[in-house]
């Protein structure tokens, strides 16, 4: 689903531009109950879904195209593959590898838990910056050490 598209598909008009920033804004304040009045209809809107909404409207508000997908608690490789920006064969030689545990369903397919998945791209993600840090502080301890002479 677009958020950026109106009925006919075009580009959103600027009065719905607006209207998202300044419903973004008054979502990003609400501390307390938010309420949807849909024509001469009020319905409470859940405590949970007040940040998502107040997010989705920040994304309209800046012109951009958002996407609303279901999150499920099991992903398949495909689905892997794209949370960690790799292809699938990747993920599948990861999976076979041990690196990410899985479960095998009908036939070759597998299964990868949701937070098995994001615990894997964490210590990634950690052992990616560690050198990088290691090497800054290097840096900053050589720059202490030597003088610049003119």
């Amino acid at each position: 689903m677009s958020a950026t598209a109106n009925k006919s598909g075009s580009a959103p008009a600027d009065e719905e531009t607006r209207q998202a920033r300044e419903a973004a804004d008054a979502l990003s304040g609400a501390g307390g109950r938010v309420q949807l009045r849909i024509e001469r209809k009020t319905v409470a809107v859940p405590k949970r879904a007040v940040p998502l909404i107040a997010q989705l409207l920040e994304k309209m508000g800046a012109g951009e195209s958002v996407e609303v997908r279901t999150v499920h608690d099991t992903l398949s490789t495909t689905e892997a593959a794209e949370i960690l920006n790799v292809s699938r064969p990747y993920v599948v030689k990861l999976l076979e590898d041990g690196l990410i545990p899985f479960v095998a369903t009908e036939g070759n397919h597998r299964r990868v838990n949701r937070a098995d998945l994001l615990e894997f791209q964490r210590r990634k993600d950690a052992e990616r910056r560690r050198p990088a840090g290691e090497l800054a502080a290097e840096g900053q301890r050589l720059n202490r050490e030597y003088k610049l002479e003119r």
